[in-house]
């Protein structure tokens, strides 16, 4: 079923750095986010791409017990050998359905940061009806802050400098539903001028709104076919990883980057980081977004069976370096 021209329209956002009106104006549409996240349907959907998130020259710990550059790893085993994690809403979940939860929750987490919206609830999900439903009885009664109000500001001198970029993912978000360009990143190079505090915190909320759009198209399509393009991808990453010496190095974290479910990781770091004080200066994301974080440990059982726990190397450098 291919998208209706209006739909397709209001997906594809076309932006030029000549003035803030004009980009700022290209961003909206005649639907807010909420409508236009209902009317996508899982059948025929572009690939949910993931951003083009990439870090240079990282110096990963060394474990000097072992020699090699790993902080962790794991025996060597069936991708679906038992958990090594507790606090997984099911025992030993198959490979789909482990990356379908942890989509699942990156999107209720990272929904807590956009502008325009709560974000739709998953009720129906043919494929991962069980699983949904044992993860959403597993979740306490006490839910989160429905915004938490990031501030976003950037050093414009560092711009072109790519470790300074990759310690902070929203840069790297694109504008567009349909391609990974133009980027966050690129709108704010091309300005003939630094933007603004407004200006930049719209661009950077409308990009996370976008992001969130692609995320939630994704987890229909697994609900309904039980498989993504993304997916594959996660499945070819460890068949590579299995037959690969898969070591921590700033290419192998790359590779990592290129899936969704690290990428957004990536992405959670750095919102955790730039979240606004409440009243008593109290960051509202440190204690209750941490204690989410622990809840639903979907994320640490994918790096363990994937043996890449050093890339929490880099997910704490983005939070060290806010």
């Amino acid at each position: 079923m291919k998208m209706s021209m209006n739909a397709k329209n209001l997906s594809l956002l076309v932006f030029t750095t000549s003035t803030l009106t004009s980009l700022l104006t290209s961003c909206a549409g005649p639907e807010n986010i909420q409508e236009k996240m209902a009317r996508y349907t899982p059948k025929n959907l572009n690939r949910n791409q993931v951003p083009e998130i990439k870090i240079s020259n990282f110096n990963f710990k060394v474990d000097q017990k072992s020699g090699t550059n790993q902080l962790y790893r794991a025996p060597a085993s069936s991708p679906e050998a038992p958990s090594v994690n507790e606090g997984l809403s099911e025992s030993n979940p198959t490979n789909k359905k482990l990356y379908f939860l942890t989509l699942y929750s990156q999107f209720e987490y990272l929904k807590k940061y956009t502008h325009e919206f709560s974000g739709p609830t998953i009720s129906i999900c043919p494929n991962f009806h069980t699983s949904l439903l044992r993860h959403n009885n597993g979740i306490d009664n006490e839910q989160i802050s429905p915004y938490l109000n990031n501030q976003f500001s950037y050093d414009y001198s560092k711009l072109n400098d790519e470790k300074y970029v990759a310690s902070y993912p929203e840069l790297s978000l694109p504008l567009s539903k349909e391609e990974n360009t133009p980027r966050v990143i690129d709108i704010l190079k091309n300005q003939n001028s630094a933007m603004n505090e407004f200006a930049i915190n719209e661009l950077v909320h409308k990009a996370l709104d976008i992001h969130l759009v692609k995320t939630y198209s994704e987890i229909r399509e697994l609900c309904e076919y039980g498989s993504s393009d993304n997916y594959y991808i996660y499945e070819n990453l460890i068949t590579h990883i299995k037959s690969n010496d898969f070591t921590a190095e700033s290419k192998n974290m790359n590779t990592l980057l290129k899936t969704t479910l690290f990428s957004n990781l990536a992405l959670m770091s750095s919102l955790n980081q730039k979240t606004k004080l409440d009243k008593s200066g109290r960051s509202i994301a440190t204690t209750e977004m941490l204690g989410k974080e622990e809840k639903t440990p979907y994320a640490n059982e994918v790096m363990a069976r994937l043996n890449v726990t050093w890339a929490k190397q880099y997910f704490d450098y983005i939070k060290s370096s806010h």
